[in-house]
């Protein structure tokens, strides 16, 4: 497995990081998790060809985890891809069409398929990868309560199985308590340290996780304390850099 971290920024624009976008990749599959801004020009660099992505998941709606899947479609329209494309969206899936058709961008031009998906039936299609709910948008449920809105609150973390090890992307969460049960003994964890206090972080050293990557940049008391620990499972991703299990 191959584990390409194209974007680790956060949702605060940076000069030097793209949004968050992973690029994973099986000996026969290839999946794009989450498509920040700064993905299509990342997947040009990684040499990836239009038709050798199979599948596309969203975590959760925030700008800097989707905002790019507009120009990534535009880009694969653009060069031919004819293969079927999966895009998994973890709510509102039926209003993704009238977003396209709103930027001018119709799917009967496609010489591709479109399939808009609900992310929680991912497995259905691809059995290796699992999905788990987190916290990351419970602090809207006030708001979008009293303003009787539709969003679903849905944000999750994804994991990847293989018989060398499980790849788990946290995506964005409030603390990693929310997904103790679904890293414990992973080989690779991908996880936010943006959101999560230091204390949160340290709590993963508890679930017999080989190697953890920080992702969506580190506080400064973590990486403070990532300095101050070298030997220790953690490491800050580097952005583009390529991760092996």
């Amino acid at each position: 497995m191959q584990i390409w971290t194209l974007g680790t920024g956060s949702g605060w624009p940076s000069q030097e990081l793209n949004n968050s976008c992973v690029l994973v990749k099986t000996e026969n599959k290839a999946f794009l998790w989450d498509a920040g801004e700064g993905c299509s020009r990342s997947l040009l660099k990684a040499g990836m060809t239009a038709n050798e992505l199979d599948a596309v998941l969203i975590t959760h709606l925030h700008p800097d985890h989707i905002s790019g899947i507009f120009m990534l479609i535009q880009m694969l329209y653009l060069e031919g891809r004819t293969k079927t494309l999966k895009l998994y969206l973890p709510e509102r899936e039926d209003e993704f069409i009238d977003m396209l058709r709103f930027f001018y961008t119709f799917p009967q031009r496609f010489a591709f398929e479109l399939q808009v998906l609900p992310l929680l039936t991912v497995s259905e299609d691809f059995p290796k990868i699992s999905v788990c709910a987190n916290d990351h948008l419970l602090g809207y449920k006030d708001l979008i309560e009293s303003q009787n809105l539709p969003n679903q609150l849905s944000a999750f973390s994804l994991k990847l199985s293989s018989p060398q090890g499980d790849f788990v992307y946290s995506s964005d969460l409030g603390t990693t308590d929310s997904i103790a049960d679904f890293v414990r003994d992973t080989h690779t964890l991908l996880v936010d340290a943006g959101h999560p206090e230091l204390q949160q972080i340290q709590k993963l050293r508890e679930y017999g996780i080989k190697r953890i990557l920080l992702t969506h940049e580190c506080r400064a008391e973590t990486r403070k304390w990532l300095s101050e620990n070298p030997d220790s499972p953690y490491q800050e991703a580097i952005q583009g850099h390529k991760y092996h299990i």
